[in-house]
């Protein structure tokens, strides 16, 4: 390979991290440097999670969800790797790997990873390494040859080596100009902006991200809550879990349906420790367009699925008297009966607990009706619990 080229392939990398080109252009261009027959790249915190996949090869949906859920923590070679790149110096050069570096070939075509996985899609040499990014993360780069191709060369580590640098730098300034998106605390920031409980998990209740509503749901006593587990050889950081073993079962099957098995998603209801039901379920795809991170499956992002909770012990109670009052320009009076109304509450009833004649409330009534454009008792319940 000529300086030529390797300026050439320079350019295309800071031009994708300037959004210029696409990153499939460099993916392309890498696995040509180095004869491989397919691979990936992608970025991803400090923690190894939260993908972000930039180019892949014409790997099936289900098997980019397969390793996602699953085989990634079972991917010897690329764990090996990161502990082997979080342990270095961070002065220290960067290297391209070949296999058989921390993981003996012996070893690897043993491997779960490779006898369920790799096999399959032609994960059988591979060449690449994690590139440290400071606070932008990691960055995996992995190309490969088929079983028969034959495996990499020293040379071909070397060829790789000339361009980690760049890979680095440009990662790090994309970064910087074009914060990720999808990154945990940029979408954390989104969700924590809803009122409602919102909650992204992974295939196995894994918890990708959970906004402020959600965490407080989780600390009090509603029948959920996020707990440490540790699966495999990773510790995820936290497990959404329900209280009632036949809870968890059928939250996880359908979570799992559809994260992995395309279903639409559907609903159900958890229970709290007096097995009183105290939470809405609902269980739905996350769009793809909520993500720069795997596509497919019908704009949806695979292996991901988005819960939304509701506190049905929180249904009954009326809006804050507060928010009536800015919004129709009800008095104090009035607005305290709009919420005593709420739930059914006939005038009289109303009346003998506020102290008053029933004329007074009628009255009131008569005057939060006009204000709020209803018509009578049940419109008016209608419109304070689209409120709530």
């Amino acid at each position: 390979m000529s300086e030529g080229h390797l300026l050439a392939l320079t350019e295309e990398i800071y031009d994708a991290a300037a959004g210029g080109t696409s990153w499939a252009v460099v993916g392309r261009s890498l696995s040509k440097l180095v004869r491989a027959s397919n691979g990936w790249l992608c970025t991803m915190d400090q923690q190894g999670e939260n993908a972000n996949l930039l180019y892949r090869a014409d790997y099936p949906d289900k098997e980019i969800v397969a390793y996602q859920a699953y085989y990634r923590h079972v991917d010897l070679w690329t764990v090996r790797t990161m502990q082997a790149v979080r342990s270095a110096s961070p002065t220290a050069p960067l290297r391209a790997r070949t296999s058989g570096f921390l993981v003996p070939d012996t070893e690897y075509v043993r491997s779960e990873f490779y006898a369920d996985l790799g096999r399959h899609v032609g994960l059988r040499h591979v060449v690449g390494t994690v590139i440290p990014l400071g606070t932008a993360g990691l960055m995996p780069v992995c190309l490969h040859r088929a079983d028969g191709e034959g495996p990499f060369e020293p040379a071909d580590a070397r060829l790789l080596d000339h361009l980690l640098p760049h890979l680095r730098r440009a990662m790090q300034l994309r970064h910087k100009l074009h914060p990720d998106p999808s990154s945990a605390s940029a979408a954390s920031s989104a969700l924590d902006a809803l009122a409602s409980a919102v909650v992204v998990v992974d295939a196995d209740m894994g918890i990708v991200l959970a906004n402020t509503a959600a965490e407080a749901l989780a600390a009090g006593q509603a029948g959920l809550r996020f707990a440490d587990q540790k699966i495999g050889p990773c510790l995820r950081n936290r497990m959404l879990t329900a209280l009632h073993h036949e809870d968890q079962s059928a939250m996880s099957a359908l979570v799992q349906a559809t994260a992995l098995r395309g279903s639409p998603g559907g609903g159900l209801r958890v229970r709290d420790a007096a097995l009183t039901p105290r939470l809405a379920v609902l269980v739905s795809p996350l769009p793809s367009r909520l993500s720069d991170g795997y596509g497919g499956l019908s704009g949806r992002v695979p292996g991901r699925a988005l819960i939304l909770l509701r506190d049905l012990g929180d249904v009954s109670r009326a809006p804050e008297p507060a928010l009536l009052r800015r919004l129709f320009g009800l008095t104090r009076a009035e607005a305290e009966v709009a919420c005593a109304l709420y739930g059914g509450a006939t005038k009289s009833a109303v009346a003998v607990k506020r102290g008053l004649q029933e004329s007074t409330i009628r009255s009131q009534v008569d005057a939060i009706l006009r204000k709020s454009g209803t018509t009578n008792l049940r419109d008016l319940e209608r419109l304070l619990t689209s409120l709530r």
